[in-house]
């Protein structure tokens, strides 16, 4: 997993526009037959130049929540359920004793019409999200590029998915919330951790821990005399909170297959030449008046980055550093 930092300037133009979003779906846009419609100062705002439809029914609801917009959309995740229940108790205080009216009108507008009917429809954010972003590998495992790219602006293109750290389907309130929508390849997402029931206190989030990748290293042990599977280094010495996570986005499970390509790979390279091959890689390519620094090297002859700000950026970088210091040490 890779850590995403606060991303503010991202937060602040999502903001801006699901807020447009919710409160045209709820008056309507406004225009000469609607003057009590909905329209931001904005004249290029991708919400309020179209000609929205409200959302006729949830009158009740959309008053509770429009005040409470910027504190759900901006929530951190470690602060989500704890406003959850607020919400909840000052629904039951204020406007009525039915929950579930509270909780369906969540999946419907937020999660149904919200998300899934506009966040990744034709013209849904999810492209803007992604390119506000700017992430280039997918943020559970670093293996696979989730670039975006559109024909023409308002049509689908390619994009990346967006995994709901607490799903949509139990939390349907964060639907739209900006921390928790995690940028992800479609594995991730749809098939390793699905509809994991994920938390903050038990797992890592890459909105919150900072230390992420320094928090385990990739390890290789042999299978037979010439293979190796793909393991983590002192594994039973990791903290319970980092293999939980490990465990439960299935790290090693989506990494196995690369023990006999990527991982290979590596090994050759230090197993079948010399043993100062890879040293000599690293020390020996350039030459010394290029004064190349340590990233760039790593860069153009492993194709990875080595910073861990950067490690987005390309496919691997985490495991094959990893490997790649474990395959230096040894004599």
């Amino acid at each position: 997993m890779i850590y995403l930092g606060e991303q503010l300037e991202a937060l602040d133009k999502f903001y801006s526009v699901v807020t447009c979003w919710v409160k045209s779906k709820h008056l309507g846009r406004k225009k000469a037959s609607n003057l009590d419609g909905y329209k931001c100062n904005d004249l290029n705002c991708s919400v309020c130049t179209r000609g929205l439809q409200k959302i006729e029914g949830y009158n009740r609801f959309f008053e509770f929540i429009i005040p409470k917009l910027e504190e759900i959309i901006k929530a951190k995740p470690d602060k989500m359920l704890q406003l959850e229940l607020k919400l909840r108790a000052d629904w039951w205080s204020n406007v009525s004793h039915d929950l579930n009216e509270f909780n369906d009108a969540c999946s419907e507008i937020l999660s149904n019409k919200g998300y899934k009917g506009w966040f990744t429809g034709t013209k849904g954010l999810n492209y803007d999200l992604a390119e506000w972003l700017d992430q280039h590998t997918c943020t559970f495992c670093n293996r696979q590029y989730i670039f975006t790219a559109r024909k023409n602006a308002e049509e689908k293109g390619m994009t990346c998915q967006f995994d709901h750290w607490f799903d949509k389907g139990s939390r349907p309130l964060f639907a739209l919330s900006f921390y928790n929508l995690i940028p992800s390849c479609s594995v991730c997402n749809s098939s390793v951790k699905s509809v994991t029931h994920f938390n903050t206190d038990e797992y890592l989030h890459p909105y919150l821990d900072k230390d992420i990748s320094s928090r385990f290293k990739f390890s290789s042990i042999p299978n037979t005399a010439t293979q190796y599977d793909i393991t983590f280094l002192n594994e039973d010495k990791m903290d319970a909170k980092t293999k939980r996570t490990l465990d439960g986005l299935g790290t090693k499970l989506v990494y196995s297959k690369h023990s006999e390509k990527e991982l290979q790979d590596l090994i050759d390279l230090r197993m079948k030449y010399s043993k100062n091959y890879l040293k000599n890689l690293l020390e020996n390519t350039f030459d010394d008046k290029l004064n190349m620094a340590e990233e760039e090297k790593y860069r153009l002859i492993f194709g990875i980055e080595l910073s861990e700000d950067n490690m987005h950026k390309r496919p691997f970088s985490k495991f094959k550093k990893d490997i790649i210091e474990e395959l230096l040490k040894i004599k």
